[in-house]
């Protein structure tokens, strides 16, 4: 529900660019994101999505922590200027994983299609997220033995 906390679109932008999938976004590119996000809130121990649903958006953590769960086991933890829930967007698959709110959740929400549209108009949109997508390969890679 909207607060006059709410950010204004100068301060999505801001966020945005702090953000690894959109790192490489310019800021044109960031104003049409930050217009299509959505902010949302979430109380502890809230399920933001759960394993095996569509993944219809995918979010921007700006507060609060996020636990990454499989088979109610713990994964991975979110923290600020995280994106999380991006891949199922990405390729339209059902959520291979749980988010769940560790504490109080202020997010920026992108739905997904909205994303899909604006990436077939911005070849450059699509270029930096593919080099987001290269680095994060790449820093697996550093991970596995």
């Amino acid at each position: 529900m909207p607060t006059e906390n709410n950010l204004s679109t100068i301060e999505k932008v801001i966020f945005l660019k702090s953000v690894d999938i959109f790192e490489h976004a310019t800021v044109e590119q960031l104003g049409r994101i930050a217009g299509l996000t959505e902010e949302v809130h979430f109380e502890p121990g809230e399920t933001i999505f759960k394993e095996g649903e569509l993944g219809d958006a995918f979010y921007l953590l700006l507060s609060g922590r996020v636990f990454i769960e499989k088979n109610g086991n713990t994964l991975r933890e979110i923290k600020e200027k995280e994106a999380f829930g991006t891949l199922e967007v990405l390729d339209f698959h059902p959520r291979a994983v749980t988010a769940k709110a560790v504490d109080q959740v202020r997010a920026l929400k992108l739905n997904g299609q909205e994303f899909h549209d604006l990436l077939s108009l911005d070849i450059e949109m699509v270029q930096a997220v593919f080099r987001m997508l290269c680095g994060l390969v790449r820093r697996i890679l550093t991970l596995v033995p």
